[in-house]
């Protein structure tokens, strides 16, 4: 099976629909430049005053809509107060402002519209929620007027494929699960299009992620700044570059091949399921939805790897691995580290999450990883990049980009990701080229 027939292996017009729903989401985010960009952030020890960050640099455009432009700086385990000061003296010396926010994942355990019960989760249980947290200046600018109104109206925003998913709706009340597992209840005043909330499920003001626990800074908006380019070469000269330990992406790109869903499109494309999570952070998914939706592990067939995997990515990773094989590249595989080590299926958190934790992709089953002993998480990646094309060709994201690199990883977008032209550092796309 070829990957222009990506499509037809999941056999359904369900999943046409979504990619397209999917590349109209993402084509308004660039018209009106809402993307919120990721940089992942290392403590250094040296400060950054204003004139290290206003060096000489040459003639170039000015932009006439500040407000719309932003790079985001965020660190999933938080950043300190140092590397906070440093964001801000970069901003204040390019004349731009620095917004602090928050990400973290919260459970659901409840949707009720009067007295009537939209969505129940077993008892002991909870649907995990990935919630964004900005502040109203970076809402209301850069995002969305009505969702910053229902925010400053004391509701939460719901994302329009989070909504779809639980049949929820504005005026909806729902129950999140915060820190040391506090029960809390909270509106829906507005369901917002899937890139408002970053693709995820929701948005909530600073004052309620106080309320949920969620109080770790874990990124930093900067805008306000008339050029672009003034900007990333302040960033630049402070030390905030694309590399292994920093993420530096900008609302005016364009897309990266080996960007992930954000949770409520992944949960339109994979599902959602209840789990528990015990004192030591151990993960326990709900039996009947791993029946439903996971694999026995079993061997694939030509490259003998064997894994549990989600069943939606069974068929592509099958794909995936049969163009290997006539390639030539299954040596390259090391079936007896990825059967030990590898595979999809693994409920936990991630390994870098921090504060109230966030489920690995794993738990769903629709990553994959394989040969880990040579591409272990924070190291440069070392993967034959033929290889790497054809799982993004199959409709898989690489983690070898990723901050920090996990070159292990692949995980299923539903999608081709293999004639997206993008600066990728390691491995990047051939477009209109062979592999």
């Amino acid at each position: 099976m070829s990957a222009e027939s990506l499509t037809d292996s999941h056999g359904s017009a369900w999943a046409h629909n979504y990619r397209c729903r999917l590349m109209t989401a993402r084509r308004l985010s660039k018209i009106f430049a809402v993307a919120i960009v990721v940089l992942s952030v290392a403590d250094f020890s040296t400060g950054v005053d204003a004139d290290t960050a206003n060096v000489p640099l040459p003639v170039t455009r000015e932009w006439t809509a500040p407000m719309k432009h932003a790079i985001s700086i965020s660190r999933p385990g938080g950043i300190s107060l140092a590397v906070r000061a440093r964001i801000r003296d970069v901003a204040t010396a390019i004349g731009a402002e620095a917004y602090p926010g928050r990400a973290a994942m919260v459970g659901l355990t409840l949707v009720r519209r009067e007295e009537d019960v939209v969505q129940r989760v077993k008892r002991g249980m909870q649907v995990p929620m990935s919630v964004t947290v900005q502040p109203d200046e970076v809402v209301r600018n850069l995002l969305s007027a009505e969702a910053a109104d229902a925010l400053a109206a004391g509701g939460i925003v719901m994302g329009e494929s989070s909504a779809r998913y639980r049949g929820a709706r504005v005026g909806d009340v729902v129950t999140l699960v915060g820190r040391r597992q506090r029960q809390l209840t909270f509106t829906i005043g507005f369901v917002a299009d899937d890139e408002i909330v970053g693709g995820g499920d929701l948005l909530v003001s600073p004052q309620q992620a106080d309320r949920l626990g969620a109080t770790t800074i874990t990124r930093y908006t900067v805008t306000g700044f008339r050029n672009p380019d003034t900007a990333t070469s302040a960033l630049a000269a402070a030390g905030f570059v694309n590399g292994m330990s920093y993420r530096v992406r900008r609302t005016w790109e364009g897309e990266n091949p080996d960007a992930t869903l954000g949770l409520g499109e992944a949960k339109l494309l994979v599902g959602e399921f209840a789990y528990s999570l015990s004192k030591s952070g151990a993960v326990t998914a709900d039996p009947d939805w791993i029946r439903a939706n996971i694999t026995p592990r079993r061997f694939f067939d030509g490259i003998p790897v064997r894994a549990a995997c989600h069943r939606r990515i069974w068929a592509p990773l099958q794909g995936a691995l049969n163009e290997i094989k006539r390639a030539g590249l299954d040596d390259l595989i090391d079936v007896d580290n990825t059967n030990k080590y590898g595979g999809c299926f693994y409920p936990r958190l991630n390994r870098i999450s921090g504060g109230l934790g966030y489920l690995s992709r794993h738990s769903w089953g629709m990553a994959f990883d394989l040969n880990t002993e040579t591409n272990s998480q924070g190291r440069p990646p070392n993967l034959d990049c033929r290889i790497v094309r054809i799982f993004r060709a199959w409709g898989f994201a690489w983690g070898g980009n990723f901050t920090p690199a996990d070159g292990m990883h692949f995980e299923y977008v539903g999608e081709r990701r293999d004639n997206i032209e993008y600066p990728s550092k390691y491995c990047p796309n051939l477009v209109n080229r062979d592999r």
